[in-house]
């Protein structure tokens, strides 16, 4: 058949990176975009966009974050955090760029074209752009996307990827007329192509499982492509600088330096008050939105991304063992007013969310918590528990053959969210009869916390993307490093094998809702709301903030005159 070039995303939820505190992030069926489910008319994105002609060369860019964690591969499980991709972005390659409504386009500076040459199976030729090169000055051909495919494709266990998904779902890789000229061949039709080639990884840097999982540790420029390079990654300071790489062979970065520096989320509000950095997430933090609000030189960016709070249920821990169990727990939390608080004092709608994986405003949203009745129901958990076995007690706690109905809420310090969530928790279960303990957990052990499954309940965002289908089972299937939940349900299974084919929109979006439901019925993962990206940055900022669905193009970031 006639090659076609099809660069289209749905708008539905989409799970890639994770965050504590919750910000705004990055990284789909192919096709017509009438065809596929569409957000709500809100704002999309809200960046001060400015061409770069009219900007000032120069510069230095002072920005923020909770923790540079210990590995910084954007495959690895560990090195799956949002925080982390927003630097990243600036010295790793991404072969697509996307706008503010989810749709893709090749980045020219790495891709010249992508075409769908067979739909099934589906295969896709790449023209890569023979002038990108690595830090080294090594080309990047098809011998790294043909690695970064092999390390996680799921067949040697021993690479801790967090997703495998679609690199399981390809064939081979092989060059044509040159190592820039790619033909990706799936075993199957295989709508989401453009998620697992968005971007390679050096081949060196993943070539046997010890490199991919801990030789990330540190950052070598070697291994880095992008505007910018790094020019000091500073452990004991907790600080990372970047600054225009050399080597970099597309438009000149307009800032001669950005550098991000380690602060407590709780103090961060303060730093961007007192001008010690430029901008800052606000998340879903009152205080923060009311003090970046005040600030003369200062400008809150505001976008609607497919972002969501939860609260993270452990099944293999404690009482959480038991389904019937958390589903009463779920009954007993009013989440509605757990959004209500955390969003207290800032200027964006909260509408609860009852679907763990297409969000209230979009198309083919069902409202699992009516549908199962599985929902605020004090009443009904307490029938539950009554009918479970588990008493009420003289202290008001239930107890079970000697044992009483008590969890653990791990807490992040300094991230108002998850303390407030936690809280809340805390005092409406106690309504119930449950005993929620909450254990704080300092910041940069978040990431070990989710991997190791070192907790009972635990509340962070989930980073939505235009790759809604194909980030299902890296959340929800069985033995995905992403499954923190570790609920296992072979009938989910198999119906995330046929979406990952399926390319009939209305049919994705049934099936995805039964896969819903069964998530619902398990209380694995208990959403709480789509949360706002909410940017405070200084207002002469130009194309940075609140980037909703769309990528930052770090080179045309920068000051105005």
């Amino acid at each position: 058949m006639k090659s076609r070039k099809i660069f289209a995303a749905p708008l539905l939820l989409g799970a890639l990176a994770l965050a504590a505190c919750g910000s705004g992030s990055s990284n789909d069926p192919a096709g017509d975009a009438t065809d596929q489910p569409s957000i709500a008319p809100v704002t999309a994105q809200d960046i001060n966009a400015q061409d770069r002609g009219s900007l000032a060369q120069g510069g230095e860019l002072r920005l923020a974050v909770s923790d540079l964690g210990t590995n910084w591969n954007p495959l690895q499980i560990d090195g799956n955090n949002n925080e982390l991709t927003g630097i990243r972005n600036t010295f790793l390659p991404g072969y697509f760029n996307f706008d503010a409504k989810g749709a893709y386009t090749p980045n020219p500076a790495f891709l010249t074209a992508a075409d769908v040459v067979s739909d099934d199976p589906t295969t896709i030729n790449l023209k890569l752009n023979p002038q990108a090169v690595w830090g080294d000055g090594s080309a990047i051909d098809v011998d790294d996307i043909k690695a970064t495919w092999e390390a996680c494709n799921g067949k040697d266990k021993d690479f801790r990827c967090a997703s495998t998904d679609g690199f399981d779902k390809i064939a081979s890789v092989t060059s044509g007329a040159d190592k820039f000229d790619v033909t990706v061949t799936f075993t199957q039709a295989y709508p989401d192509w453009a998620s697992p080639l968005s971007g390679p990884l050096k081949a060196e840097s993943v070539k046997d499982a010890k490199t991919f999982n801990d030789g990330w540790s540190d950052l070598d420029n070697d291994w880095l492509s992008g505007p910018f390079k790094v020019d000091a990654e500073d452990k004991t300071q907790k600080t990372i600088t970047v600054v225009p790489n050399d080597k970099w062979w597309g438009d000149k970065p307009l800032l001669d330096k950005i550098t991000w520096r380690t602060i407590a989320t709780d103090a961060t509000p303060n730093a961007f008050v007192n001008g010690e950095i430029d901008a800052f997430d606000i998340g879903p933090d009152p205080n923060g939105f009311q003090l970046a609000s005040g600030v003369a030189d200062g400008a809150v960016r505001k976008a609607a991304g497919p972002n969501w709070r939860h609260i993270t249920f452990n099944s293999k821990a404690g009482v959480l063992k038991d389904e019937k169990v958390r589903q009463a727990l779920v009954k007993g939390l009013d989440r509605a007013s757990i959004g209500a608080s955390d969003l207290a004092g800032i200027d964006w709608p909260v509408t609860q969310l009852n679907n763990g994986i297409i969000l209230s405003n979009q198309q083919g949203y069902v409202d699992m918590g009516q549908k199962t009745g599985i929902d605020y129901n004090v009443e009904a958990a307490k029938s539950d528990l009554e009918g479970l076995g588990w008493v009420a007690g003289s202290d008001g706690i239930r107890e079970k053959d000697g044992k009483k109905l008590e969890v653990k809420f791990s807490a992040l310090d300094g991230v108002p969210a998850s303390q407030n969530e936690a809280l809340q928790t805390q005092n409406q279960l106690k309504e119930i009869g449950a005993k929620v303990d909450i254990v704080n957990v300092p910041a940069d052990e978040f990431n070990t916390t989710l991997s190791s499954k070192s907790f009972e309940l635990i509340a962070f965002t989930w980073i939505g993307t235009p790759f809604p289908f194909a980030n299902i089972n890296q959340l929800y299937g069985t033995g995905s490093e992403s499954n923190y939940q570790q609920v296992s349900l072979p009938e989910t299974d198999k119906l995330i094998t046929e979406i990952s084919k399926q390319t009939d929109p209305a049919a994705r979006i049934d099936q995805a809702n039964q896969v819903a439901e069964q998530l619902w019925t398990s209380v694995g993962i208990v959403p709480l709301y789509q949360r706002p990206e909410l940017i405070a940055t200084k207002a002469k900022l130009a194309n940075y903030g609140a980037f909703g669905l769309s990528s930052p193009q770090w080179e045309n970031i920068g000051f105005q005159k």
